[in-house]
């Protein structure tokens, strides 16, 4: 069946979110509608947190991942229509003393390479997510040692520690911090009175929404992670308010009123295709999806050209995507881990379009939970083959225990109470050290939620010729142990 509609069902709407989020046990959801240059909406449904009676408002606060990537662009983009910068400017005459595990990146990387990831650096959100206590210049410095196998400029792969390093560019040219340009120069103009550029900022303001994780049948609050010192790269919160005020602004070319903000020759940049993007995303792309400058490129199912970004922050999901063509845009921000924005932003464009009709929230919901609960599944699954209790541990518990660091990934802690070990990475990844077979044991992290995707499988302690303990090695990482 084919979908004539030219407008949308505001009945049908707001029938299918609340259906939606009863189904899928989403505590609480804010949406923004901009079409032909109108707010036609931005409201809430659900609650803030679970369990208690503070509904979600168009003004209530939810962290937007990815697209802070956007943001960081544009305040660029500014920069390079005053003629401070140039696009193609290696990073490292911007940032003294940038400097990666890759000679390649470190003295060619341009503004734009860090910015379409396409510097073959890994996405290593180990040496940053259990650190929230290391500043945005620790997190810098640290990247003499993240290394890379692929090929500079040949190979896309997102990494937050190169949105932090284009971010950075900005207060080391203009001496004022990126939380305060992005406020100065994008949020104020436009007209965003609700957001803030990370945790750091909430104050007094109780309009919040809680994270939520969802395991073996429970929704759970969970804490906000403490992202702000990634900020460039991630730690924006906004409103379905003022995301309304942001897609009305890109589907306005960088403009406010007759006020130019973000030059011709910026949006251009940033939606031009730098790379391939190597990943599907159903529902948001139907044949390609391309890297632009803190944008993706792709096609939706009606074959028009939609921009987008966003993703997940602990205990959160959000998505902006906005089509020039159809002068129209879509934001959808969640406090669950369910992945509802990006296939309702494809429903919601499929009702302005002739693409045929796709029930996509029902569909692929399950199919990425599925997704993240195989992942988890394959992990239990690699823990009971590696386990024998019949070979026992070469060492008693206790000696096992200590202080090990990586010069990347940091300090990790193991502890041994009661003839078990249990571990902590950073500040903010804890969990436990369970016994596999001699000195192989395996990590199962128990909080954050990030952590057990990034953090769980087999560790090996290491022991020299006289059977003492001295590294572990993890996530093909070693750990070498302190005196």
């Amino acid at each position: 069946m084919t979908n004539n509609q030219t407008a949308l069902d505001m009945n049908e709407l707001e029938s299918y979110i609340t259906d939606a989020i009863k189904r899928w046990e989403v505590p609480g959801l804010a949406i923004a509608i901009v079409k032909d240059g109108k707010t036609l909406l931005a409201k809430g449904y659900g609650t803030r947190e679970v369990g208690k009676d503070l509904p979600v408002d168009e003004h209530t606060l939810f962290p937007i991942s990815g697209s802070t990537a956007a943001f960081t662009a544009s305040a660029l983009a500014i920069l390079v229509g005053e003629d401070k910068l140039d696009w193609n400017d290696p990073i490292v005459n911007l940032l003294p003393g940038f400097k990666t595990g890759n000679d390649l990146v470190s003295n060619y990387a341009t503004v734009i390479d860090a910015l379409a990831n396409r510097t073959g650096l890994p996405s290593d959100m180990l040496s940053f997510s259990p650190h929230p206590d290391l500043d945005r210049a620790d997190i810098l410095s640290k990247m003499k040692y993240l290394e890379s196998p692929n090929n500079f400029r040949n190979h896309w792969d997102v990494n937050f520690n190169m949105n932090l390093a284009a971010g950075e560019i900005i207060p080391s040219l203009t001496g004022i911090s990126w939380d305060d340009f992005v406020l100065d120069r994008l949020f104020k103009p436009i007209g965003m009175t609700d957001s803030i550029t990370g945790p750091h900022l909430f104050g007094n303001n109780s309009n919040i929404a809680t994270p939520h994780e969802a395991e073996e049948g429970a929704v759970t609050p969970v804490s906000h992670a403490r992202s702000s010192n990634v900020g460039p790269a991630s730690s924006i919160y906004s409103s379905a308010a003022d995301m309304a005020k942001w897609l009305t602004f890109q589907l306005n070319d960088g403009r406010i009123g007759d006020e130019t903000l973000i030059s011709e020759e910026g949006i251009n940049m940033m939606r031009t295709s730098h790379i391939a993007a190597n990943f599907d995303f159903p529902g948001i792309a139907k044949n390609f999806i391309n890297q632009g400058l803190g944008l993706y490129i792709s096609d939706s199912s009606s074959g028009h050209k939609l921009y987008s970004n966003g993703g997940d922050a602990e205990g959160f999901e959000s998505y902006h995507a906005f089509l020039p063509e159809l002068d129209l845009g879509i934001a959808v921000m969640v406090n669950s881990t369910k992945v509802m924005p990006q296939p309702l932003i494809a429903w919601i464009i499929d009702r302005y379009t002739d693409a045929p009709d796709k029930d996509w929230v029902n569909e692929l919901v399950p199919f990425y939970s599925e997704y993240v609960e195989t992942i988890l599944s394959d992990l239990e699954k690699n823990r009971e083959e590696i386990t024998d209790p019949s070979k026992k541990p070469g060492q008693s518990i206790e000696s096992y225990a200590g202080l090990y660091q990586h010069p990347l990934l940091g300090d990790l802690t193991v502890q041994a109470t009661n003839g078990e070990l249990s571990f902590t990475l950073g500040t903010t990844y804890k969990g436990d050290l369970l016994h596999a077979n001699h000195d192989t044991f395996f990590i199962k992290v128990k909080t954050p939620h990030l952590g057990k995707l990034l953090f769980s499988g087999p560790a090996q302690f290491r022991l020299d010729q006289t059977g003492k303990v001295y590294s572990l090695v993890a996530v093909d990482k070693e750990f070498l142990r302190c005196p």
